[in-house]
């Protein structure tokens, strides 16, 4: 009997509708909220959603689903031929199978490569390159609009390309195996350089095959991925600076379509494309390009090494170079001296750990690398203009009472 027959005939309300998006990414909860923004006003649904991966196979029971409407985000082409079997309203979310015939809403992959573009060359790096999925739509569209915004700055733009190009491939190959490959890619461009990642997970990646390659982030190379995944842009060494594309607008226009289409409404568009909503800048682009290596080893060395309680005598030591020329150096292109570079590194510590945190002023001076924490109290008002309490309240996460007695300055 065709599924088509079996279906019911008389619909109740509310609708029952399936959500075939993934569960596991910052990217799919994001979409979830939007959809629960609209039914806030606009609901109730009878919502259907399972705990799922971007990759993972499709739901057994989708074959012989009895519904009104899906909403779905499936990366491969069976479950997406699958969807279009079933007859029923659906919107398509996904973003690497083309050609299916359904209302579609996009990202503006194209924007989001601009922002990027535009995020880098505002730090003034005259070379550029990109690492992505190639054969892969989206990646490629991201390509396309860094790819474009830096040329019309005048700037070449390097990319490292890979064979393969189903998804599956990349999902399932082995980034050890490329590690290497790509650690001697970096190891080979011009710097310093702004590099885009075709998303955070490419560029968590890539950070790694700096570190590999000895490449300095962000002083010779600085990195930028897109989904702000808050998971691996916070774990990344550094903390990875991303795109946000709008996935909640997306979520909320999805719902919207297809509450028009369940009620047999003609849809305003066939396809919309969404503009990615701005950058959150983190410490992997938190740099002016450098293009003495000496210096941007120091900045490395000071990044990861200044919450140690190094001085200036231990930069020194590690680069092997005089006092005298390093400090020139420091001051003609950084405009600051070591010990002020090694400070700064401290105090923005300081400032995470206050607004992340509920650790008490001793226990930040010691994991910031301040020998004395009267003498942090005094270096942070003189830098910031309040003392640390007053910044904890102004800009640090709700403290209840409890953690309030033990985090007391």
């Amino acid at each position: 009997m065709a599924i088509s027959s079996i279906r019911r005939k008389a619909r109740s309300q509310p609708p029952h509708v399936s959500l075939i998006i993934e569960t596991s990414t910052s990217y799919g909860r994001r979409l979830f909220r939007g959809i629960g923004h609209y039914l806030q006003v606009n609901g109730p649904w009878s919502v259907y959603v399972e705990q799922r991966s971007i990759y993972d196979p499709p739901p057994p029971w989708l074959k012989n689903w009895d519904g009104d409407g899906i909403v779905s985000r499936a990366a491969y082409r069976e479950i997406a031929e699958l969807v279009l079997k079933l007859k029923i309203p659906t919107v398509d979310l996904n973003e690497q199978v083309t050609g299916l015939g359904l209302p579609l809403i996009f990202n503006d992959h194209p924007a989001i490569g601009r922002m990027a573009a535009a995020h880098l060359l505002e730090r003034g790096f005259t070379q550029f390159a990109f690492i992505g999925h190639p054969g892969i739509y989206w990646s490629e569209m991201r390509l396309l609009g860094f790819r474009q915004t830096v040329a019309a700055a005048g700037w070449p733009c390097e990319e490292f390309r890979e064979s393969g190009t189903t998804l599956r491939r990349y999902h399932q190959r082995s980034w050890e195996k490329e590690m290497e490959q790509v650690a001697e890619w970096v190891r080979a461009l011009p710097k310093p350089a702004g590099l885009m990642a075709c998303n955070d997970f490419r560029a968590v990646q890539l950070l790694d095959a700096c570190r590999r390659a000895e490449v300095a982030v962000p002083e010779e190379i600085a990195v930028i991925g897109v989904d702000d995944e808050e998971v691996a842009c916070q774990m990344a060494n550094p903390p990875l600076s991303s795109v946000v594309p709008n996935a909640v607008h997306i979520g909320f226009e999805a719902a919207a379509l297809l509450d028009m289409l369940m009620k047999k409404q003609k849809p305003p568009y066939r396809e919309l494309y969404v503009p990615p909503t701005g950058i959150v800048a983190r410490r992997s682009t938190d740099a002016t390009a450098i293009s003495d290596p000496t210096v941007a080893g120091a900045m490395r060395f000071i990044r990861e090494h200044a919450c140690a309680g190094i001085d200036v005598g231990d930069v020194l030591a590690h680069l092997a170079v005089s006092r005298s020329t390093l400090q020139r150096r420091f001051h003609c292109i950084l405009h600051r001296s070591i010990h002020d570079a090694i400070l700064a590194e401290r105090l923005r510590k300081v400032k995470e750990l206050l607004t992340e945190t509920t650790l008490s002023r001793d226990e930040i001076a010691r994991c910031s690398g301040f020998s004395h924490p009267e003498y942090l109290s005094t270096v942070f008002r003189e830098h910031n203009g309040v003392a640390l309490m007053e910044f904890r309240q102004k800009y640090g996460k709700v403290i209840d009472d409890r953690l309030k007695k033990n985090a007391e300055f």
